[in-house]
């Protein structure tokens, strides 16, 4: 057999080859790494094909699958598959399905809401908490948020994905080291307060060690509710929430134990709960899954390192974004505060005011994520080589339309929550809590300014999403990073030279640089979008 006619046989089957493994590859990267994948290299292309190299050969394969595929389909009378009719009944099913499960996971909050507002104390808030009090609380709430960001992010990424795969064993072994390390940077930042503190007073010291004693369990909290928010047994995670808010109420009402050590106790009562749930879930989980699985060993940790760093760092600046204008705004003046930072009510409860609209928004990423994950692989197995620029455009229409239902939803939410909370304005002379709430015009001028800043965030937060299904977690976490920076410029410039409430602009500038660099990255995303899905893993 001649040499070229040997060459020509060869390149026949490989093409056959390469379309029996791939069937209709979008593109050519596909081709390529199929190649590749079948051992094909640049001195296999120039020897056994006679070209310069892989991704000369993949062009050639790619071209030529094109044209079978087009000939089969002009002889069979086939016409394209049309992939972009989505009933409005059906997108309504999915968006209630999602929505529905996106405020599910608003339903721990929910439960502390409606539990300061009948009994007046939850999980750990209490309404008659003086502002020392509050601080102590505040303080180390934020640093507990800050402290796990990373590690809740982390534990959503590994033990989501080892869980989506079936293999339970190193979704296991994943949220526990998540976990170990999650623990001991918590005790050390405690550590690390409570030695600074001694050396630089910034505070009593007694307020220090009942600070890092809220931020010690709240952690932990955090990080068990991940485990079971990654596991989705979110329903888990609120009666958790409801059996602890139960202790509080029993150490307060029953035992008389202080609110302090109530908190504590009711703590404690739900982090043993989840972390618990979640350890028999994952023996359970173990036991029954495919017997293979058994033998996998985790990655080492600086392949671990190197693919989730991205991930840990978006989720520390993500909390500590969400908290810089609460730390800026109760360090301004006038007057100036007792100490370096100091509980403001009138500013707090319209950011926690704002908090409900914040909820209601962001469920609709839920929707969002899972409607984009459930529909791209059938749509590109549905797409044609001839189909590439339209599968890019109904992508484009899908992230638009979903853009359009987050505003809405934003809009929505803001005027509804105003109203529903405004109703309660008659029952202010009943309720000393309440006049004080509706006579501050501070509170409602940080509600309308941080829900606008909140929907803005939200809108960063959609496309964050779409980064993280597609492992592009760089595209978010460089966002976020100028976010943070522009969050803290504008707010200390206006918290100081304005008035102190002023800080939530810099909420709100933070939030709209954060949505316009990932719209501009998500914007290039779409437009190629068959080439980030084939080089996302």
């Amino acid at each position: 057999m001649q040499p070229e006619t040997l060459k020509k046989e060869l390149y026949d089957n490989l093409v056959l080859e390469v379309r029996t493994l791939i069937g209709n590859p979008i593109n050519v990267y596909a081709v390529a790494a199929t190649l590749e994948s079948l051992g094909v290299r640049d001195m296999d292309a120039v020897a056994d094909y006679g070209f310069a190299d892989v991704f000369k050969l993949a062009d050639q394969v790619h071209e030529d699958i094109r044209l079978l595929i087009i000939e089969e389909t002009e002889k069979n009378g086939k016409k394209k598959t049309d992939f972009f009719k989505v009933t409005a009944l059906t997108e309504f099913k999915y968006f209630f399905k999602y929505y529905s499960q996106g405020i599910l996971f608003a339903m721990p909050m929910a439960i502390q809401i409606l539990s300061v507002i009948f009994l007046t104390y939850s999980l750990w808030a209490w309404l008659r908490f003086n502002e020392a009090q509050a601080t102590i609380v505040a303080l180390g709430t934020i640093t507990a948020f800050v402290v796990t960001g990373g590690f809740t992010q982390l534990m959503g990424r590994l033990a989501s994905y080892y869980n989506g795969s079936g293999n339970y064993l190193l979704a296991y072994k994943a949220a526990k080291n998540t976990i170990r390390n999650g623990v001991v940077t918590t005790l050390s930042v405690a550590l690390i307060f409570f030695i600074v503190n001694l050396v630089i007073p910034f505070y009593p010291q007694t307020m220090m060690f009942l600070s890092m004693t809220y931020m010690i369990l709240l952690s932990l909290l955090i990080q068990s509710s991940a485990v079971l928010y990654a596991t989705e047994q979110r329903l888990m995670i609120s009666v958790s929430i409801a059996i602890g808010t139960a202790f509080v109420i029993t150490g307060m009402e029953v035992f008389n134990l202080g609110i302090y050590l109530s908190h504590w106790l009711g703590l404690s009562v739900s982090i043993i709960i989840m972390f618990g749930y979640g350890w028999t879930y994952y023996r359970f989980k173990i036991k029954n899954m495919r017997k293979d699985f058994s033998l996998s060993r985790m990655p080492k940790t600086e392949v671990v390192f190197f693919n989730t760093y991205r991930f840990f760092a978006y989720g520390t600046l993500y909390f500590f974004f969400l908290f810089l204008d609460r730390i800026l705004a109760w360090s301004a003046g006038p007057p100036p505060p007792p100490y370096i930072i100091w509980f403001n009510t009138p500013y707090e409860l319209g950011m926690d005011w704002a908090l409900i609209t914040l909820l209601l928004t962001i469920a609709v990423l839920e929707y969002s994520i899972h409607s984009f994950s459930k529909i791209i692989i059938p749509v590109q197995q549905a797409t044609s080589f001839d189909q590439v620029e339209d599968f890019n455009k109904f992508f484009k229409r899908f992230y638009y339309r979903q853009a359009l239902i987050l505003l809405i939803i934003g809009i929505v939410s803001m005027v509804l929550v105003y109203f529903a909370v405004m109703s309660l304005e008659q029952f202010k002379d009943r309720i000393p809590e309440l006049r004080d709430f509706f006579d501050n015009p501070v509170t409602i001028r940080v509600y309308w300014l941080a829900s606008i800043g909140y929907i803005l965030l939200c809108f960063g937060l959609l496309h964050a999403l779409f980064f993280f299904t597609l492992n592009r977690a760089a595209f978010a976490m460089n966002a976020m990073i100028i976010g943070v920076i522009v969050n803290f410029v504008v707010g200390y410039i206006c918290s100081r030279t304005i008035s102190y409430e002023y800080a939530v602009l810099g909420l709100i500038a933070g939030s709209a640089v954060f949505a316009f660099l990932t719209w501009k990255w998500v914007h290039r995303f779409f437009s190629k979008l068959d080439y980030f899905y084939y080089t996302a893993y």
